[in-house]
């Protein structure tokens, strides 16, 4: 479930974000994945999945676990956790 303050607003960057990494990685169009879709099932595969938790890293310095992808198996449910815990640390400081 995703904390209260996290909205359309704030998720919409972080999904369009990540749309984008992942169609750079299949070499096709952002308008053809699908964020509610598997990440296993549009063709991700493991070395793309850890990629791509290196890039959250960097783009957000926040911690991202290689299983991320594997606990949050959708475009979808990464944006939100990743809304998450971009809150959770704008609170704490």
């Amino acid at each position: 479930m995703y904390n209260a303050t996290i909205t359309a607003d704030t998720l919409a960057p972080i999904t369009s974000w990540l749309v984008d990494r992942v169609a750079g990685y299949l070499d096709v169009p952002a308008l053809d994945i699908d964020p509610t879709t598997p990440l296993a099932e549009i063709g991700i595969d493991s070395v793309s999945a850890l990629s791509l938790c290196g890039e959250v890293e960097e783009r957000w310095q926040i911690p991202a676990d290689a299983t991320m992808v594997f606990d949050y198996p959708t475009i979808a449910e990464i944006a939100g956790f990743l809304a998450g815990e971009l809150a959770a640390e704008a609170t704490a400081s």
